[in-house]
Protein backbone atom coordinates (compact mmCIF):
# COMPACT_ATOMS: atom_id res chain seq x y z
CA UNK A 1 0.00 0.00 0.00
CA UNK A 2 2.87 2.41 0.65
CA UNK A 3 4.66 1.59 -2.37
CA UNK A 4 1.56 2.27 -4.26
CA UNK A 5 0.33 5.56 -2.94
CA UNK A 6 -0.70 8.14 -5.13
CA UNK A 7 0.47 11.93 -4.73
CA UNK A 8 -1.35 13.86 -1.69
CA UNK A 9 -0.94 13.16 2.06
CA UNK A 10 -1.99 9.87 3.25
CA UNK A 11 -2.37 9.63 7.33
CA UNK A 12 -2.08 6.60 9.44
CA UNK A 13 -3.01 7.86 12.38
CA UNK A 14 -1.90 9.40 15.83
CA UNK A 15 0.24 12.19 13.63
CA UNK A 16 1.95 10.41 11.19
CA UNK A 17 1.52 10.92 7.59
CA UNK A 18 2.84 10.01 4.30
CA UNK A 19 3.64 12.87 1.75
CA UNK A 20 3.94 11.68 -1.73
CA UNK A 21 4.74 14.49 -4.43
CA UNK A 22 5.77 14.12 -8.10
CA UNK A 23 8.89 14.99 -9.06
CA UNK A 24 10.51 15.68 -12.38
CA UNK A 25 9.98 13.21 -15.23
CA UNK A 26 7.24 11.76 -13.17
CA UNK A 27 8.78 10.37 -10.59
CA UNK A 28 7.54 9.76 -6.95
CA UNK A 29 9.05 11.20 -4.09
CA UNK A 30 7.03 9.60 -0.67
CA UNK A 31 8.75 10.28 2.62
CA UNK A 32 7.29 10.58 6.05
CA UNK A 33 6.52 13.22 8.87
CA UNK A 34 5.16 13.65 12.09
CA UNK A 35 2.11 16.53 12.23
CA UNK A 36 1.92 18.08 15.60
CA UNK A 37 0.75 21.08 16.92
CA UNK A 38 2.52 24.07 19.25
CA UNK A 39 1.67 27.38 20.37
CA UNK A 40 -1.43 27.15 18.48
CA UNK A 41 0.79 26.55 15.05
CA UNK A 42 1.13 23.66 12.58
CA UNK A 43 4.32 21.75 13.00
CA UNK A 44 5.72 19.04 10.41
CA UNK A 45 8.61 16.76 11.49
CA UNK A 46 10.80 15.20 8.79
CA UNK A 47 11.06 11.20 9.59
CA UNK A 48 12.89 10.24 6.43
CA UNK A 49 11.73 8.85 2.93
CA UNK A 50 10.27 5.45 2.61
CA UNK A 51 13.27 4.43 1.32
CA UNK A 52 15.62 4.52 4.02
CA UNK A 53 12.67 4.43 6.73
CA UNK A 54 10.45 1.62 6.55
CA UNK A 55 6.31 1.97 7.82
CA UNK A 56 7.59 0.08 11.34
CA UNK A 57 10.33 2.75 11.73
CA UNK A 58 8.20 5.60 10.60
CA UNK A 59 5.42 4.30 13.68
CA UNK A 60 8.69 3.93 16.31
CA UNK A 61 9.72 7.90 15.62
CA UNK A 62 6.59 9.18 15.30
CA UNK A 63 5.25 7.39 19.12
CA UNK A 64 9.15 9.17 20.05
CA UNK A 65 8.31 12.41 19.36
CA UNK A 66 4.55 12.10 20.42
CA UNK A 67 5.58 11.15 23.85
CA UNK A 68 8.20 14.20 23.88
CA UNK A 69 5.31 16.56 22.26
CA UNK A 70 2.76 15.17 25.31
CA UNK A 71 5.82 16.49 27.53
CA UNK A 72 5.91 19.56 26.54
CA UNK A 73 9.17 19.00 24.59
CA UNK A 74 8.83 20.06 20.85
CA UNK A 75 10.46 17.36 18.83
CA UNK A 76 11.94 19.05 16.64
CA UNK A 77 13.86 21.25 18.66
CA UNK A 78 14.89 18.07 20.75
CA UNK A 79 16.41 16.32 17.52
CA UNK A 80 17.89 19.23 16.13
CA UNK A 81 19.41 20.03 19.71
CA UNK A 82 20.99 16.46 19.46
CA UNK A 83 22.43 16.36 15.88
CA UNK A 84 24.20 19.70 16.80
CA UNK A 85 25.58 17.84 19.99
CA UNK A 86 27.10 15.21 17.79
CA UNK A 87 28.27 17.16 14.97
CA UNK A 88 28.27 20.74 15.31
CA UNK A 89 30.74 22.11 12.71
CA UNK A 90 27.78 20.31 10.02
CA UNK A 91 24.62 21.87 10.56
CA UNK A 92 24.19 25.56 9.05
CA UNK A 93 20.66 27.21 9.47
CA UNK A 94 18.74 27.73 6.33
CA UNK A 95 19.03 31.61 7.48
CA UNK A 96 22.99 31.30 7.52
CA UNK A 97 22.43 29.14 4.19
CA UNK A 98 20.79 32.03 2.82
CA UNK A 99 22.76 34.90 3.54
CA UNK A 100 25.64 32.53 2.44
CA UNK A 101 24.39 32.32 -1.11
CA UNK A 102 22.96 35.59 -1.10
CA UNK A 103 26.27 37.22 -0.43
CA UNK A 104 27.07 36.33 -4.22
CA UNK A 105 23.87 36.42 -5.77
CA UNK A 106 23.65 40.16 -4.83
CA UNK A 107 26.13 40.61 -7.28
CA UNK A 108 24.21 39.95 -10.09
CA UNK A 109 21.39 41.71 -9.47
CA UNK A 110 21.92 45.38 -10.41
CA UNK A 111 17.94 46.49 -9.12
CA UNK A 112 18.13 47.20 -5.44
CA UNK A 113 14.64 46.76 -5.51
CA UNK A 114 15.11 43.10 -6.09
CA UNK A 115 17.71 43.05 -3.89
CA UNK A 116 15.61 44.66 -1.02
CA UNK A 117 12.49 41.93 -1.96
CA UNK A 118 15.02 38.74 -1.67
CA UNK A 119 15.28 39.47 1.91
CA UNK A 120 11.96 40.54 2.70
CA UNK A 121 10.09 37.90 1.41
CA UNK A 122 12.33 35.69 3.31
CA UNK A 123 12.41 37.82 6.45
CA UNK A 124 8.17 37.33 6.06
CA UNK A 125 7.41 34.00 4.83
CA UNK A 126 10.88 31.79 5.83
CA UNK A 127 12.59 32.39 8.30
CA UNK A 128 9.82 32.43 11.16
CA UNK A 129 9.05 28.64 9.83
CA UNK A 130 12.46 27.40 8.78
CA UNK A 131 14.81 30.24 9.54
CA UNK A 132 16.74 28.26 12.37
CA UNK A 133 16.13 24.82 11.26
CA UNK A 134 19.47 23.16 9.68
CA UNK A 135 19.36 23.09 5.92
CA UNK A 136 20.46 19.82 5.79
CA UNK A 137 17.03 18.57 7.46
CA UNK A 138 14.48 20.79 6.15
CA UNK A 139 11.56 18.60 4.49
CA UNK A 140 9.21 18.86 2.29
CA UNK A 141 6.29 19.71 5.13
CA UNK A 142 8.08 22.23 6.33
CA UNK A 143 8.42 23.95 2.10
CA UNK A 144 4.69 23.63 2.04
CA UNK A 145 4.09 24.75 5.88
CA UNK A 146 6.36 28.23 4.56
CA UNK A 147 4.20 28.29 1.20
CA UNK A 148 0.37 26.97 2.15
CA UNK A 149 -0.89 30.52 3.61
CA UNK A 150 0.15 32.38 0.59
CA UNK A 151 -0.23 30.24 -2.27
CA UNK A 152 -3.39 31.17 -2.80
CA UNK A 153 -4.15 34.64 -1.84
CA UNK A 154 -0.96 35.95 -3.09
CA UNK A 155 0.18 33.62 -5.86
CA UNK A 156 2.96 35.38 -7.45
CA UNK A 157 4.63 35.99 -4.47
CA UNK A 158 3.92 32.65 -3.56
CA UNK A 159 5.97 31.62 -6.79
CA UNK A 160 8.64 33.67 -6.27
CA UNK A 161 9.32 32.50 -2.72
CA UNK A 162 9.35 29.12 -3.50
CA UNK A 163 12.17 29.94 -6.32
CA UNK A 164 13.91 31.32 -3.85
CA UNK A 165 13.78 29.05 -1.55
CA UNK A 166 15.15 26.27 -3.84
CA UNK A 167 18.06 28.62 -4.83
CA UNK A 168 18.91 28.52 -1.06
CA UNK A 169 18.90 25.03 -0.89
CA UNK A 170 20.58 24.17 -4.21
CA UNK A 171 23.61 26.65 -2.97
CA UNK A 172 23.78 24.12 0.39
CA UNK A 173 23.69 21.56 -1.43
CA UNK A 174 26.82 22.61 -3.45
CA UNK A 175 28.66 23.90 -1.13
CA UNK A 176 28.23 20.79 1.22
CA UNK A 177 25.64 21.98 3.99
CA UNK A 178 22.97 19.35 2.75
CA UNK A 179 23.25 15.84 1.36
CA UNK A 180 19.35 15.21 0.70
CA UNK A 181 17.40 16.07 -2.60
CA UNK A 182 16.04 19.43 -2.80
CA UNK A 183 12.70 19.45 -0.38
CA UNK A 184 10.87 22.07 -3.27
CA UNK A 185 10.77 18.98 -5.65
CA UNK A 186 7.35 18.30 -6.43
CA UNK A 187 5.84 21.21 -4.61
CA UNK A 188 4.19 23.34 -6.65
CA UNK A 189 2.54 20.03 -7.96
CA UNK A 190 1.05 19.46 -4.68
CA UNK A 191 -0.24 22.67 -3.74
CA UNK A 192 -1.70 23.05 -7.36
CA UNK A 193 -1.65 25.56 -10.37
CA UNK A 194 -4.93 26.21 -11.43
CA UNK A 195 -5.40 29.25 -9.66
CA UNK A 196 -2.37 31.12 -11.68
CA UNK A 197 -4.03 32.82 -14.18
CA UNK A 198 -1.72 35.13 -15.76
CA UNK A 199 -2.77 38.36 -15.82
CA UNK A 200 -1.64 41.62 -17.81
CA UNK A 201 -0.45 45.17 -16.78
CA UNK A 202 -3.26 47.60 -16.51
CA UNK A 203 -2.80 49.69 -19.94
CA UNK A 204 -4.75 52.77 -21.14
CA UNK A 205 -5.85 52.40 -24.83
CA UNK A 206 -3.52 53.99 -27.28
CA UNK A 207 -6.09 56.46 -28.70
CA UNK A 208 -6.39 57.85 -25.23
CA UNK A 209 -2.67 58.54 -24.91
CA UNK A 210 -2.29 62.08 -26.47
CA UNK A 211 -5.02 63.01 -23.92
CA UNK A 212 -2.99 61.45 -21.21
CA UNK A 213 0.30 63.44 -22.13
CA UNK A 214 -1.33 66.64 -22.62
CA UNK A 215 -2.91 66.09 -19.20
CA UNK A 216 0.17 64.85 -17.97
CA UNK A 217 2.00 68.21 -19.63
CA UNK A 218 -0.41 70.90 -17.80
CA UNK A 219 -0.74 68.68 -14.14
CA UNK A 220 0.50 70.05 -10.77
CA UNK A 221 3.31 67.22 -10.83
CA UNK A 222 6.59 68.63 -10.80
CA UNK A 223 8.93 69.61 -14.09
CA UNK A 224 10.75 66.95 -13.47
CA UNK A 225 7.97 64.62 -12.96
CA UNK A 226 6.36 65.57 -16.17
CA UNK A 227 9.28 64.86 -17.75
CA UNK A 228 10.43 61.87 -17.22
CA UNK A 229 6.81 60.53 -17.04
CA UNK A 230 6.81 61.99 -20.78
CA UNK A 231 10.09 60.40 -21.95
CA UNK A 232 9.13 57.20 -20.74
CA UNK A 233 5.95 57.27 -22.51
CA UNK A 234 7.71 58.53 -25.76
CA UNK A 235 10.59 55.91 -25.71
CA UNK A 236 8.75 53.14 -24.54
CA UNK A 237 10.66 51.68 -22.14
CA UNK A 238 10.42 50.37 -18.58
CA UNK A 239 9.88 52.89 -15.60
CA UNK A 240 13.73 51.62 -14.24
CA UNK A 241 15.41 52.01 -17.33
CA UNK A 242 13.61 55.72 -17.63
CA UNK A 243 14.44 56.66 -14.25
CA UNK A 244 17.89 55.78 -14.04
CA UNK A 245 19.04 57.20 -17.58
CA UNK A 246 22.38 58.82 -17.12
CA UNK A 247 23.41 61.70 -19.71
CA UNK A 248 26.43 59.82 -20.82
CA UNK A 249 24.04 57.19 -22.44
CA UNK A 250 22.73 59.80 -24.54
CA UNK A 251 24.45 60.64 -28.12
CA UNK A 252 22.33 64.30 -28.63
CA UNK A 253 23.50 64.59 -32.32
CA UNK A 254 22.46 60.91 -33.36
CA UNK A 255 19.24 61.19 -31.58
CA UNK A 256 20.05 57.81 -29.77
CA UNK A 257 19.96 56.57 -26.11
CA UNK A 258 21.99 53.43 -25.73
CA UNK A 259 21.14 51.74 -22.32
CA UNK A 260 23.83 49.54 -20.84
CA UNK A 261 22.96 45.63 -20.41
CA UNK A 262 23.19 45.82 -16.75
CA UNK A 263 19.95 48.12 -16.59
CA UNK A 264 18.20 45.68 -19.62
CA UNK A 265 15.61 42.81 -18.49
CA UNK A 266 17.18 40.59 -21.25
CA UNK A 267 20.91 41.68 -19.88
CA UNK A 268 21.84 43.25 -23.85
CA UNK A 269 21.95 46.96 -25.02
CA UNK A 270 19.25 48.90 -25.99
CA UNK A 271 19.69 51.41 -28.49
CA UNK A 272 16.55 54.12 -28.52
CA UNK A 273 16.30 56.41 -31.24
CA UNK A 274 15.01 60.10 -29.78
CA UNK A 275 12.48 61.62 -31.53
CA UNK A 276 12.06 65.70 -31.80
CA UNK A 277 10.35 66.10 -28.67
CA UNK A 278 12.76 63.69 -26.73
CA UNK A 279 15.65 66.26 -27.72
CA UNK A 280 13.04 69.52 -26.37
CA UNK A 281 12.89 67.66 -22.71
CA UNK A 282 16.87 67.43 -22.92
CA UNK A 283 17.21 70.64 -23.61
CA UNK A 284 14.53 71.56 -21.09
CA UNK A 285 16.04 69.25 -18.23
CA UNK A 286 19.55 70.97 -19.20
CA UNK A 287 18.50 74.46 -17.98
CA UNK A 288 16.57 72.53 -14.73
CA UNK A 289 20.07 70.96 -13.59
CA UNK A 290 23.37 71.74 -12.30
CA UNK A 291 25.24 68.97 -13.55
CA UNK A 292 25.39 65.32 -12.38
CA UNK A 293 24.83 61.89 -14.21
CA UNK A 294 21.47 61.28 -13.89
CA UNK A 295 19.15 62.87 -16.25
CA UNK A 296 16.10 62.23 -14.18
CA UNK A 297 16.93 62.27 -10.29
CA UNK A 298 15.11 62.54 -7.49
CA UNK A 299 14.86 64.37 -4.78
CA UNK A 300 17.56 62.89 -2.78
CA UNK A 301 21.69 63.69 -3.87
CA UNK A 302 22.99 61.31 -6.64
CA UNK A 303 19.70 58.64 -6.60
CA UNK A 304 16.55 58.77 -9.23
CA UNK A 305 13.18 59.29 -8.96
CA UNK A 306 11.91 57.05 -7.46
CA UNK A 307 8.54 54.40 -8.95
CA UNK A 308 6.69 55.52 -6.89
CA UNK A 309 7.17 58.78 -7.96
CA UNK A 310 5.43 58.04 -11.28
CA UNK A 311 2.47 55.94 -9.96
CA UNK A 312 1.48 58.56 -7.94
CA UNK A 313 0.99 60.40 -11.17
CA UNK A 314 -1.51 57.99 -12.41
CA UNK A 315 -3.42 57.98 -8.58
CA UNK A 316 -3.90 62.09 -8.96
CA UNK A 317 -4.78 61.82 -12.38
CA UNK A 318 -7.56 58.99 -11.56
CA UNK A 319 -6.05 56.50 -13.60
CA UNK A 320 -4.58 54.14 -11.13
CA UNK A 321 -7.45 52.17 -11.40
CA UNK A 322 -7.15 51.69 -15.43
CA UNK A 323 -3.55 51.77 -15.79
CA UNK A 324 -0.26 51.09 -15.50
CA UNK A 325 3.40 53.19 -15.58
CA UNK A 326 4.29 49.58 -17.71
CA UNK A 327 1.11 49.27 -19.31
CA UNK A 328 2.19 52.34 -21.50
CA UNK A 329 4.44 50.11 -23.35
CA UNK A 330 1.34 47.99 -23.94
CA UNK A 331 -0.61 50.90 -25.77
CA UNK A 332 2.66 51.88 -27.53
CA UNK A 333 2.55 47.87 -29.01
CA UNK A 334 -1.36 47.48 -29.55
CA UNK A 335 -0.88 51.08 -31.03
CA UNK A 336 2.07 49.42 -33.64
CA UNK A 337 -0.36 46.57 -34.58
CA UNK A 338 -3.37 48.18 -35.28
CA UNK A 339 -2.58 51.76 -36.48
CA UNK A 340 0.67 51.98 -38.02
CA UNK A 341 0.62 48.26 -38.82
CA UNK A 342 4.26 47.77 -38.47
CA UNK A 343 5.74 44.01 -38.80
CA UNK A 344 5.96 42.73 -35.02
CA UNK A 345 9.75 41.97 -35.22
CA UNK A 346 10.41 45.93 -35.55
CA UNK A 347 8.10 46.40 -32.53
CA UNK A 348 9.32 43.86 -30.42
CA UNK A 349 12.96 45.25 -30.87
CA UNK A 350 11.67 48.58 -30.17
CA UNK A 351 10.71 47.33 -26.39
CA UNK A 352 13.71 45.24 -26.50
CA UNK A 353 11.89 41.46 -25.79
CA UNK A 354 13.82 38.57 -26.99
CA UNK A 355 12.88 36.25 -29.27
CA UNK A 356 11.49 33.27 -28.40
CA UNK A 357 12.69 30.87 -30.79
CA UNK A 358 16.42 29.66 -30.26
CA UNK A 359 16.97 29.03 -33.72
CA UNK A 360 15.31 32.00 -35.17
CA UNK A 361 16.76 34.52 -32.42
CA UNK A 362 20.50 33.24 -34.13
CA UNK A 363 19.58 34.06 -37.51
CA UNK A 364 17.45 37.17 -37.16
CA UNK A 365 20.46 39.63 -35.48
CA UNK A 366 19.32 42.62 -36.66
CA UNK A 367 18.12 45.64 -34.83
CA UNK A 368 15.81 47.25 -37.16
CA UNK A 369 17.39 50.64 -36.22
CA UNK A 370 16.51 52.60 -39.14
CA UNK A 371 12.70 51.21 -39.22
CA UNK A 372 12.61 51.97 -35.63
CA UNK A 373 13.76 55.63 -36.16
CA UNK A 374 10.74 56.46 -38.16
CA UNK A 375 8.62 54.03 -35.82
CA UNK A 376 9.66 56.41 -32.86
CA UNK A 377 9.29 59.05 -34.76
CA UNK A 378 5.59 58.56 -36.05
CA UNK A 379 4.90 57.08 -31.93
CA UNK A 380 6.23 61.00 -30.64
CA UNK A 381 4.37 63.01 -33.21
CA UNK A 382 1.04 61.08 -32.51
CA UNK A 383 1.28 61.05 -28.46
CA UNK A 384 1.89 65.20 -29.32
CA UNK A 385 -1.40 65.36 -31.23
CA UNK A 386 -5.10 66.54 -30.17
CA UNK A 387 -7.44 63.58 -29.82
CA UNK A 388 -10.59 63.21 -31.74
CA UNK A 389 -13.52 61.31 -30.38
CA UNK A 390 -14.78 60.29 -33.68
CA UNK A 391 -11.37 59.06 -35.01
CA UNK A 392 -9.72 56.65 -32.69
CA UNK A 393 -8.44 54.65 -35.06
CA UNK A 394 -7.28 56.69 -38.06
CA UNK A 395 -3.67 58.36 -36.28
CA UNK A 396 -1.04 58.72 -37.19
CA UNK A 397 -2.10 59.97 -40.94
CA UNK A 398 -0.97 58.46 -43.69
CA UNK A 399 1.00 61.67 -44.52
CA UNK A 400 2.41 61.02 -40.68
CA UNK A 401 4.13 58.03 -41.60
CA UNK A 402 4.99 58.55 -45.14
CA UNK A 403 6.87 61.93 -43.91
CA UNK A 404 9.35 59.75 -41.40
CA UNK A 405 9.87 57.10 -44.44
CA UNK A 406 8.42 54.29 -42.57
CA UNK A 407 8.78 51.62 -45.65
CA UNK A 408 7.77 48.44 -43.51
CA UNK A 409 4.57 50.47 -42.39
CA UNK A 410 0.81 50.60 -43.65
CA UNK A 411 -1.37 53.16 -42.77
CA UNK A 412 -4.95 52.25 -42.09
CA UNK A 413 -7.14 53.14 -45.28
CA UNK A 414 -10.36 52.84 -43.03
CA UNK A 415 -13.28 55.26 -43.91
CA UNK A 416 -14.09 57.23 -40.51
CA UNK A 417 -17.03 56.29 -38.03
Amino acid sequence: MVRNAKPGMHPDGLGLYLQCTVGSGGRFNKSWFFRFARDGKERRMGLGPIDEVSLARARELADAARRQHRDGIDPIVARDTKRQELRPDALVSFRVAFETFFAAKRQSLANSKHKQQWQSTMATYVFPVIGDRPVADVTTGEVLEVLTPIWFDKPETAKRVLQRIEAVFKSAILRGHREKASPCVGVAQELGTRHRIATNHRALPYNQVPDFVARLRSSSRSPMTRLAFEWLVLTATRSGETRQARWVEIDERQALWTIPRERMKAKRPHIVPLAPRCLEILSELKHMLSGGGLVFPGTKAGAPLSDMTLTKVLRDMKLADRATVHGMRSAFKVWCAEVVKVRDEISEAALAHTIGEKVRAAYLRTDFLEERKALMAAWAEYCESAPSPYLTMLVPTTGTIERYGLPLVAARTDSAV
